[in-house]
C-alpha cells in the first residue's frame, strides 16, 4: 500500500488539482482543530460566550496555518510532478524533430493485436544534403519531413524516428489500402515541397510489412526492413510492400517508365542472406 502522504498529495498535477488539494486538507486540518476544541470547551466549560470565542479563534488560526502550510507542500508536488513528467517525455521524444523516438516507439509491442503493420521510411541520397548544405540545413529538412508524417500518419498510430534520416510508422488493425493512400500521399507530398527556402528538395524510399497474430515483432522489423532495401536497390523514391517474402511496389514516383505496372512489379523474394544486410548497411542512401 502506497503511504498516506502519497494517497493525499498523487493526484497533484495542476493548478485546479491544486487548488482542490488546499481546500481539502485546510478543512480537515481546521475541522480536527475545532473539534478537539470543543471538547476541551465542553469539558472545561465556562459559558458558552467563552466557547463560541474559543471556537472562533481556532477555526481561524487553524485554517490559516493549514492553508499557508498546505499550499506550500501542494507546490512542492506539483513541481515534483512536472519535472517527472518532463523527464518522461525528454525520455520518450526524439530532441530534433518532437517525435517518439526509438525507444518510445517500439514500446509494448506485444501480440495482443490482430494485425500490426510497420513501415520504415528513409530520406534518399541524405548525405548529400548534408555534405552540400551543412548539418543544419540537413537538420531543418529532417523537422519538415517529419512534420510532414504527423500531419499525414499521426491519426492512424505512432509516428517516430529511429535514428539518422531513418523515420517508422507503426499501426494497428488499420486496413492496408488506407494507409497506402496516406503513404502516397506523403510521398508525392514531400517530394513536391521544396524546403530550406526553396535550396533543397528530397524524396524518401519505404518499406511496409504486416505481422499477422503470433508473428514476432522482429520478424515484421525484418520484412520491413527487407521492402526498404528493395526500394532503395529499385531505384529509391517509391514504397515497396512485403507480402509473405517477396516485395512489390505499390507507389512509385520516378519518371522511368516500367516494363510492368507498379502494382504488379515484383522485384525480389528475401532470403534471408546475410550479404543482403550487409549490402543494406553499405547502400548510399
Amino acid at each position: 500500500m502506497p503511504p498516506l502522504k502519497n494517497l493525499w498529495t498523487r493526484d497533484i498535477h495542476d493548478g485546479r488539482s491544486l487548488a482542490l488539494y488546499v481546500a481539502r486538507t485546510t478543512a480537515l486540518s481546521a475541522g480536527s482543530a475545532l473539534a478537539l476544541d470543543v471538547v476541551n470547551q465542553l469539558v472545561f466549560f465556562a459559558g458558552w460566550e467563552s466557547a463560541l470565542r474559543s471556537w472562533l479563534v481556532t477555526l481561524l488560526v487553524a485554517s490559516g496555518i493549514a492553508a499557508v502550510a498546505s499550499r506550500a507542500i501542494g507546490q512542492a508536488q506539483l513541481a515534483l510532478w512536472r519535472a517527472k513528467a518532463e523527464v518522461e517525455r525528454l525520455s520518450r521524444t526524439d530532441p530534433l524533430t518532437g517525435l517518439l523516438n526509438r525507444r518510445a516507439l517500439l514500446a509494448d509491442l506485444d501480440g495482443s493485436v490482430d494485425t500490426m503493420t510497420l513501415v520504415i521510411t528513409d530520406l534518399d541520397h541524405f548525405k548529400r544534403v548534408n555534405d552540400t548544405h551543412g548539418h543544419l540545413v540537413g537538420d531543418e529538412v529532417i523537422r519538415t519531413v517529419s512534420s510532414l508524417m504527423s500531419d499525414h500518419l499521426a491519426d492512424l498510430g505512432r509516428v517516430g524516428r529511429l535514428g539518422g534520416e531513418e523515420f517508422a510508422f507503426l499501426s494497428s488493425d488499420v486496413p492496408l489500402p488506407h494507409l497506402m493512400q496516406r503513404l502516397q500521399a506523403l510521398r508525392r507530398d514531400i517530394e513536391a515541397t521544396p524546403l530550406a527556402g526553396g535550396r533543397v528538395s528530397v524524396t524518401i524510399s519505404a518499406g511496409v510489412a504486416t505481422r499477422a497474430r503470433g508473428r514476432s515483432f522482429e520478424t515484421l522489423y525484418a520484412a520491413a526492413d527487407r521492402a526498404l532495401y528493395a526500394a532503395k536497390t529499385s531505384g529509391r523514391n517509391c514504397i515497396v510492400v512485403d507480402e509473405d517474402g517477396e516485395d512489390r511496389i505499390v507507389d512509385d514516383g520516378r519518371a522511368e517508365p516500367h516494363s510492368t505496372s507498379p502494382s504488379t512489379t515484383r522485384l525480389a523474394s528475401p532470403t534471408g542472406n546475410p550479404a543482403r544486410t550487409s549490402a543494406r548497411m553499405s547502400l548510399s542512401r
